[in-house]
């Protein structure tokens, strides 16, 4: 009776969630939204974090301090070295790979405008990362301006299916 009853609280709490998933080719992805930017909106990224040459654009967002229950807006060689590896096991052919930040505040001066960005007049916190208090969030966003969006700690996997996806 226990396990039913657990299966029961399991299945009703999953069904609840507001993370969505689909299957493409078999395989589960795992994403909060999806959908198409508008024209301007599209040419706003691509003038304001420099995303000239490549298909696909992906963004690990930090949002802001009042958002997370720790200091998530650091860059230190302990954060690369994770991103690092991270992407490492990613198939990131034709991709930008970038990092905003929603408080620059005490990082101000490792802000590169190549890698690292503010997040310009709070663009991608009021259009994308707002709906979802988290601490992470990821936008993975084709040239087109379809894209996948993942508020929240994301995996390895998450990150490759939506490449995966958006690369079709």
């Amino acid at each position: 009776m226990k396990k039913i009853l657990i299966g029961l609280i399991i299945i009703t709490f999953y069904n609840c969630s507001t993370t969505k998933t689909t299957n493409s080719l078999n395989t589960e992805i795992v994403y909060d939204y999806s959908g198409k930017v508008d024209n301007e909106q599209l040419i706003y990224i691509q003038k304001n974090y420099k995303w000239e040459t490549n298909d696909i654009l992906i963004i690990n967002f930090d949002q802001p301090l009042s958002s997370c229950h720790f200091k998530n807006n650091r860059i230190n060689k302990t954060t690369k070295t994770f991103y690092e590896d991270f992407y490492s096991k990613i198939n990131t052919d034709n991709c930008s790979n970038i990092f905003v930040l929603s408080n620059i505040e005490k990082v101000k001066k490792k802000i590169d405008n190549k890698k690292y960005f503010d997040d310009k007049d709070d663009f991608l916190l009021k259009n994308f990362f707002h709906r979802k208090k988290t601490c992470f969030g990821v936008l993975v966003i084709r040239l087109d301006g379809y894209y996948i969006q993942y508020n929240g700690h994301y995996s390895k996997r998450q990150v490759a299916k939506f490449i995966e996806n958006l690369k079709v």
